[in-house]
């Protein structure tokens, strides 16, 4: 049985195809982007570790509920303290979603496996007129 390159080629793809359905963090690039919607659902099933990579000031101003705050300039300081709640979902936001995207690249770096960030960040939260505490945790 001869093999043309057409075939060797349809081989490369298919098993290439199923690679990265095993494996999307490949694609993404490590980042794994979560919906407001999907984000909202997800902790009602579960329990996640919210974290508001925002200034303290943005913050203080609003921010989603049962977030904490951790400035994105801050989180490598918080690392460890962090490490408790490995076992939870962490899902991270910002403002528009770009920082939250780098601080999920950080955690995964440090060991941290089922981390988030929430696509559009508070912006979109606010836009799609979920709830928003002014309170801190």
């Amino acid at each position: 049985m001869d093999f043309s390159l057409n075939d060797y080629l349809l081989v490369f793809i298919i098993l290439t195809s199923g690679l990265l359905l095993l494996f999307p963090r490949a694609l993404s690039g490590g980042i794994i982007m979560i919906s407001v919607k999907d984000a909202v659902l997800l902790t009602n099933r579960e329990a996640c570790t919210i974290i508001d990579v925002r200034s303290e000031e943005k913050f203080n101003a609003g921010h989603i509920p049962d977030a904490i705050n951790i400035p994105f300039i801050k989180l490598p300081e918080f690392i460890d303290k962090l490490k408790n709640k490995s076992k939870k979902t962490i899902l991270l936001y910002c403002g528009s979603g770009n920082n939250s995207g780098k601080a999920m690249k950080l955690l995964s770096q440090k060991g941290f496996e089922s981390v988030m960030s929430i696509e559009g960040g508070f912006s979109e939260w606010v836009k799609l007129q979920l709830p928003i505490s002014h309170q801190n945790i």
